[in-house]
């Protein structure tokens, strides 16, 4: 059955054309097709800004759909979601400690997960206006591998507890 493309937004198209570079080992055309997002868009393409928040959004509904339900927990006085990364070393890095406009990415993907889409449009926008075009395609295609190595890991077994 053909889908019905139709229904389906420029930035999804475009973004899964990405995620589809990015899953064949396709670092070549998936850079190619970043830089062209960035420098401009033809009349009835999608945009740099609405493929990054497309991706962001998948990326924290592919978190959330992995971790399963939730147990709501209070963690340091605050509630919410808190994302961690790690170096190859092990070593905990915090989003806070990441270079612009990695660490507005990740931001925005904290309040994808919290459902505050004015504050990830506030996020991706540092990332969009306060970037140069190098930039701004480095992270759109960091997104997107993400997204891709977020694809391919299972999904948690139960409930996800938040560790004191």
């Amino acid at each position: 059955m053909e889908p019905n493309r139709r229904s389906v937004s420029p930035e999804a198209l475009h973004g899964g054309r990405l995620l589809a570079f990015a899953g064949d080992g396709d670092r070549v055309t998936l850079t190619q097709q970043a830089a062209a997002l960035v420098y401009g868009r033809r009349p009835g393409e999608a945009s740099y800004d609405d493929v990054l928040e497309w991706v962001v959004n998948t990326v924290a509904d592919v978190i959330a759909e992995k971790m399963g339900p939730a147990v709501d927990g209070d963690v340091d006085g605050t509630t919410g979601y808190a994302i961690t990364l790690r170096t190859p070393e092990g070593d905990h890095l915090p989003i806070e400690d990441l270079p612009t406009p990695e660490r507005y990415v990740w931001q925005a993907v904290v309040e994808a997960l919290e459902g505050d889409a004015r504050r990830v449009h506030g996020c991706l926008e540092i990332v969009e206006r306060g970037s140069g075009p190098g930039e701004r395609a480095r992270a759109l295609i960091e997104a997107v591998c993400l997204l891709d190595r977020l694809l391919d890991l299972p999904a948690l077994p139960g409930t996800y507890t938040v560790p004191e």
